[in-house]
Parts: structure tokens; sequence; C-alpha cells
């Protein structure tokens, strides 16, 4: 009984290990999708600091240097840089493979995040991006770089949705919510072709997919996820047309926030 046991519990560990992996390989894909938006979100700043620099040494060649105008280049190249380095750090943090925490997290920071990183795709595709944030929303239990790969994937998503409907209005939006019942929820809308009635709870199997070239994992994984942090994701129709992924969480103002 005992060996039985053992061996049980040793395959559970197994399978949270290959969970994770198979977690962390997808987060992995997805960035790659948005090499290009990263690119953008990283060059912007260094061609500022490119411009900003140039500027300062102008100011500093003249006849009579203006120190005032030199400086204020040079607080431009600094913030510039920390905008370079945030992105980076965005980035390592999502590509890292850590095991699971958890920690009290904003999931308005979290969408903020994901739409920086998403700007620039959405811009590719001609898609309008907002968002619908409830101010002091309460924060969740979890581990942030997981929430972060669902939210980035329900958008991702709904982009690429958009991208092959060809006709009608281009938008997607995000919005958060918390009601009387300690729960918070994000929805993520598009404007794209939809789901097939038949096919809501499907979209969620593992290895079913619409796209052309899509694995049929980010929204199995990204369920998973949310089923491990103790809430529900599921699918509707968006009106007139295209689809909303919703997730819910809930929140536990009984233990001390960090």
């Amino acid at each position: 009984m005992q060996d039985r046991t053992k061996e049980l519990r040793q395959a559970n560990e197994t399978l949270r290990e290959r969970e994770a992996e198979l977690t962390h390989v997808t987060r992995v894909m997805t960035l790659g999708e948005l090499t290009a938006s990263i690119a953008h979100e990283v060059n912007q700043p260094l061609a500022a600091i490119v411009t900003n620099g140039n500027a300062c040494l102008r100011w500093l060649a003249g006849a009579t240097p203006n120190l005032s105008e030199g400086r204020q280049a040079v607080e431009r190249i600094i913030k510039d840089s920390y905008r370079a380095s945030e992105v980076i750090a965005r980035i390592r943090t999502l590509v890292k493979k850590t095991p699971p925490r958890s920690d009290w997290v904003d999931l308005n920071e979290v969408i903020v995040e994901v739409l920086a990183l998403a700007q620039n795709e959405a811009r590719r595709h001609r898609v309008s991006l907002n968002r619908q944030l409830k101010e002091n929303l309460p924060l969740v239990r979890g581990d942030r770089v997981q929430l972060q790969q669902v939210v980035l994937n329900l958008i991702m998503n709904g982009l690429e949705a958009i991208a092959r409907n060809k006709d009608g209005p281009r938008e997607l939006s995000v919005s958060s919510e918390a009601d009387d019942a300690n729960n918070v929820t994000i929805a993520v809308r598009d404007s794209g072709e939809g789901l097939d009635p038949a096919n809501l709870e499907h979209v969620f199997d593992a290895f079913y997919t619409t796209k052309p070239q899509g694995m049929g994992m980010g929204l199995a994984i990204s369920r998973t996820i949310i089923q491990s942090h103790g809430g529900r994701l599921w699918a509707t129709a968006n009106t007139p047309k295209g689809a909303v992924f919703q997730f819910t969480l809930s929140t536990n103002h009984d233990k001390e926030r960090r």
C-alpha cells in the first residue's frame, strides 16, 4: 500500500512538472509571435536616447554651452533608458522558467503591462485597443507571470480573430470588474469572426484550434491556469459580432496583503 501511495505521489509530481514545462513553452511561443512588437517597444526609447544624446552634444559644443538644455537632454536620456530597461525586464520575467508563486496581484497592472506588449501588434492589424478598468480593483492571490500569460493569450487570440475578419469595426477591449461576492472578472471582447455556438466549450480542448497554424494549446493551458487559481474561464458570443473570453477569480480579504 505504501509503495502504491509513493508511486501515485511521484506520478502526480511528474505530471505537475510536465504541465509547468508545457505552460512555459507555450508562453515563450506566444512571445515569439510578438517579436516585432517587442522590438518596436525597445527601439522607440533607444531612438529617443540617440536623438537626445546628439542634442546634448550640440548644446554643449556651442561657444557658450547651454547647460540647462544639456541637462534636460540628459534627463530625457535617463528616462528613456529606464523605459527600455522596463520592457526588457518584463520580457525576461515572462521567458524565465520559475516555480509557481502565490503573491497578491493587481490584475489592472497585469492588463496594462500586457497591452503595452501587444500595442504594436494591434497597430499592425489596424485594431483599436480599449480598456475599461475598475479603479481600486481588489487584489487576487496567484502567480503574476501565469496570469499575464492568460491575458496575453486572450488578447492575441482576439487580435488574430479580428485580423481574419475583413469587414466591420476592428476593436478589442479589455475590462475589469469586481462584485459584492469578492470576485474579480476580466473580459476580453473582440469584433472578430466569432465562434460557432456549438464549439464554445471545445475551444478549450487541448489541440482544438481554428487557426491554420495553431497548436490548440493556448486556451487549454489558460483554463488550467485559471482553474489552478480557483477560478473559471469561459467564452460567449459578442454583440453584434465577435467573441468574449472572461475569467473570474475570487479575492480573500481575510489575509494580509503584501
